[in-house]
């Protein structure tokens, strides 16, 4: 009984202790907080949260605007046409630390140097974006994400007083997001493959922050009534080597698709069977069809911003999926020969165009698209 009566009170001594308190004392705190790159795809690139601690309302509890529901209805088809919903979240500092604990990543906090009017319409901002009607927003990785959401919440909270000064570095988005993608050369090459032209425009110093590193310098550098918006970064967890060690070379998709290019081209030199030509076009045929395919949906049928123009469609033709139909049939009609021999021009132009224009794919693609070449020369022979 004295369980059943105390198990009650306790949990509303939780929720009291993180509601909201209203008004800010004068000790309360805001800070950023931003936590190192992890070894999962969605910690690639690091994170971004907001921390409000006020020590006399016993209140210390983190922001977070990167979290989504795994048992949405239909997760899967929404995050991949770019209609899951993200939301912001709002948990204990000790709760969210205990995440980075585990994983043993580094986490950094910037306290903000805003005074009490700021501190509370801050505090007010995210308790207003908490509730559950406004707490869902439709994420977009490059302009619109957790990291994005808190730049532009502290922004808004110190009333236009903030005057951000990023250097410029006429980094394109590919730029930045290489520089965390080169120590995971498959998702690197994942990610170009699907990602459009548009990451090939030069980021704005505002528009650099959408990465959490470049945000904390940013807030590092930014002023605010003639003093630094925030105190130097201090170390709240300081990690190990826990990212993923870079692959060898010979690991890389760059030798990996060379070598088996190689490889393949001295087979059909040594076996210059039809049969032979045949059975070694009809994957690669297949495979660069149903990738043309991914293609064209996610650029042309989802909310994806940054999906098209994609410039491997040139290659990843979905074309290339009928006639991989064809070349199983050991037929090729006058249509189909005609096709390779247009598609054949556009792996030309690809090459030329790699060279001669900024290029948003990667040169380990340029393989394939070389590959490619080879086998349809062979085809319309």
């Amino acid at each position: 009984m004295r369980t059943r009566v105390l198990l009650p009170v306790l949990l509303l001594l939780t929720s009291v202790a993180v509601a909201s308190p209203g008004l800010l004392s004068r000790e309360a705190r805001v800070s950023l907080l931003t936590c190192a790159p992890g070894d999962q795809l969605y910690s690639l690139f690091g994170h971004t949260a907001i921390r409000v601690s006020d020590p006399p309302a016993g209140l210390d509890v983190v922001f977070n605007y990167g979290t989504f529901d795994f048992d949405t209805p239909g997760f899967y088809f929404k995050f991949a046409s770019g209609t899951l919903l993200y939301q912001l979240s709002r948990v204990s500092f000790p709760r969210f630390m205990a995440e980075y604990y585990y994983y043993n990543r580094d986490v950094r906090e910037q306290v903000l140097r805003l005074d009490s009017l700021q501190r509370q319409a801050l505090w007010e901002r995210l308790e207003e974006n908490y509730r559950p009607e406004a707490r869902a927003y439709l994420y977009n990785f490059l302009y619109d994400n957790c990291t994005t959401r808190a730049r532009d919440v502290i922004a808004g909270a110190a009333g236009g007083e903030v005057t951000w000064a990023p250097p410029a570095r006429d980094k394109s988005f590919w730029n930045l997001l290489d520089e965390y993608l080169e120590v995971s050369p498959w998702i690197q090459w994942g990610i170009h493959a699907i990602l459009g032209s548009p990451g090939t425009a030069i980021a704005t110093g505002w528009e650099e922050m959408f990465l959490p590193d470049y945000l904390m310098h940013g807030v590092a550098a930014a002023h605010v009534d003639g003093q630094l918006l925030a105190s130097p970064a201090r170390v709240l967890h300081e990690g190990g080597e826990g990212r993923r060690a870079r692959l060898p070379w010979y690991f890389s998709p760059f030798f990996v698709f060379a070598a088996c290019a190689t490889g393949l081209v001295l087979l059909l030199q040594r076996y210059r069977g039809k049969g032979m030509l045949l059975g070694v076009a009809i994957p690669f045929f297949v495979a660069t069809g149903m990738l043309g395919c991914l293609l064209v949906f996610l650029g042309y049928f989802t909310a994806h911003p940054t999906t098209a123009p994609n410039a491997n469609l040139l290659w990843a033709n979905p074309v290339n999926l009928l006639v991989a139909c064809f070349i199983a049939r050991r037929r090729l009609p006058p249509v189909v020969r005609g096709y390779l021999r247009g598609y054949l021009v556009l792996l030309v132009v690809a090459l030329v165009a790699w060279t001669f224009l900024t290029p948003a794919v990667l040169l380990s693609s340029l393989v394939i698209i070389a590959w490619m070449g080879y086998l349809t020369c062979r085809l319309v022979r």
